[in-house]
């Protein structure tokens, strides 16, 4: 079995176990302190793993290596870090005003839209038929989420 597949079934449990915590620590503290508190222990998380990784780069596969110093940092880089105050900010209020289904679905279909626009522009892959019944079915599946 290709394990690999674990990774984006951990990634869609994480996002809302974590959108749902922090709406949950948002009620008795705010949003911005739950982030505030959330972000600074993925910076402490995200430090012990990237000191672990130079420390012992045997131990990780050739991806997760420095390849580059952080001095040759572009203007770009900070979108991924955008990205995600959108998801981490974004998935709690979400959650709170119409839902976690509604949220769930919604970005589901997004993240296929994007993808589909990413894999024809970025990486020049051609959508396809079962790509585009994909994205029919997820449609669909939006329209019983927000009509139910």
């Amino acid at each position: 079995m290709n394990w690999t597949f674990l990774i984006p079934i951990a990634v869609g449990v994480s996002g809302i176990l974590q959108g749902g915590f922090n709406r949950n620590m948002s009620a008795p503290l705010g949003l911005a302190h739950s982030l505030l508190i959330g972000n600074v222990l993925v910076l402490i998380y995200s430090l012990v793993f990237y000191f672990g990784v130079l420390k012992y780069p045997e131990a990780f596969p050739d991806f997760f290596r420095a390849k580059a110093p952080l001095s040759s940092f572009k203007w770009w880089y900070i979108i991924p870090s955008i990205c995600g105050f959108i998801i981490i900010s974004g998935i709690p209020v979400g959650i709170s005003r119409i839902g976690a289904v509604k949220v769930t679905v919604l970005i589901v279909v997004a993240q296929m839209v994007t993808s589909i626009l990413w894999d024809i522009t970025v990486d020049k892959v051609p959508i396809n038929t079962m790509k585009a019944l994909g994205l029919f079915f997820s449609l669909v599946a939006v329209a019983c989420a927000l009509y139910s």
